[in-house]
C-alpha cells in the first residue's frame, strides 16, 4: 500500500512539475520530446482502442547518448525504454496497457522523440 501512495505522489509531481495536464489534450494523437542540454519530457497521450502506445527517439549530436522512456502518467511508472543514440532513430510500441495517459522522457541531450497512439 505503501508503495502505491508513492507512485501515486510521485505520478501527480510529475504531471505538475512537466505540465502534463496542458501539455496535450487528450485527444492528442501524438506529442513530441525535444531538450537541447538535458531530459525532455513531451506532452500526454492517451492509449488507443488497442491499449497500445508507441515511442521513439535518436539524439541530434554525436557525442550524445541516452535514454528514450514511456511513463505512465496516471501511476507515475515507466512503462518501457530503450538505449538511443545518434546514429539511428529507433521506435517501439507497447500494448496491453491500462492507464489512460502515457508521456515520454528522453535523457541524455540533444534528444528527439515522439509518442504517438
Amino acid at each position: 500500500m505503501k508503495k502505491r501512495v508513492v507512485q501515486a505522489v510521485t505520478a501527480a509531481a510529475a504531471m505538475l512539475t512537466f505540465g502534463l495536464f496542458t501539455a496535450a489534450p487528450a485527444s492528442a494523437a501524438s506529442a513530441v520530446c525535444e531538450s537541447w542540454g538535458g531530459v525532455c519530457t513531451s506532452g500526454s497521450v492517451p492509449a488507443n482502442s488497442n491499449n497500445q502506445v508507441c515511442f521513439s527517439g535518436t539524439h541530434k549530436a554525436l557525442a550524445y547518448w541516452g535514454r528514450a522512456e514511456l511513463w505512465d502518467a496516471d501511476t507515475g511508472v515507466m512503462v518501457a525504454s530503450f538505449a538511443s543514440n545518434p546514429r539511428e532513430t529507433k521506435s517501439r510500441c507497447v500494448s496491453g496497457l491500462y492507464g489512460q495517459h502515457y508521456y515520454e522522457r528522453g535523457t541524455g541531450g540533444y534528444f528527439y522523440g515522439t509518442v504517438w497512439n
